[in-house]
């Protein structure tokens, strides 16, 4: 599968892709993070909710939370990964991953990190913070570029259309000046 690349064309576009990189950036510091946790803590502590950041297309990226699913040889196991990843070969004691639901607006609700210790509960929480600016920020963007290209769009229609009409006046005006009829330029 080959990995699509973001536009760059303009600057609300580069600013995306600036948003995209501090994305990933994000995710890493996270990883990072919740590893100091995990080796500093007292007890025994483990995660399996990651932050997945995927470009969707030439002008489209997201990030979203994910949780590792064991690939185990039981029934149910089974039956989630295969509702996971529809004819696709899975292999034995692997991991997959499955987006967890945000719901409206730009942010997971607190209540998604549940699943988490508390130590790792709360560095989870901190980034979505993060991550939830940022996703207002890229949609702020997204919306920009489009009212943009709308913008743009109906200037070049309205261009189109008074350079038509003009050209009709001139045509009447050219007739006009041979005929001396008056009526060319009403019609």
């Amino acid at each position: 599968m080959s990995q699509a690349t973001l536009l760059r064309e303009s600057e609300l576009d580069q600013q995306y892709a600036r948003m995209y990189e501090l994305a990933m950036r994000i995710a890493s510091d996270y990883l990072r993070c919740i590893g100091i946790a995990i080796q500093q803590a007292e007890r025994p502590l483990h995660t399996h909710v990651l932050i997945s950041v995927r470009v969707r297309s030439s002008t489209s990226w997201t990030v979203s939370w994910c949780q590792k699913v064991s690939v185990l040889d039981t029934p149910k196991s089974k039956r989630e990964v295969s509702g996971l990843r529809k004819n696709s070969a899975t292999v034995q004691g692997r991991y997959i991953t499955k987006e967890l639901p945000k719901g409206a607006g730009n942010r997971y609700p607190n209540a998604t990190f549940k699943v988490l210790p508390l130590e790792i509960r709360r560095i989870a929480i901190y980034y979505e913070n993060l991550l939830a600016g940022l996703r207002r920020a890229a949609k702020d963007n997204r919306n920009m570029r489009k009212a943009l290209l709308y913008c743009l769009a109906r200037g070049e229609k309205a261009a189109a259309t008074c350079q038509a009409a003009a050209a009709e006046v001139e045509h009447a005006v050219v007739l006009f000046d041979v005929s001396g009829d008056l009526g060319q330029l009403n019609g």
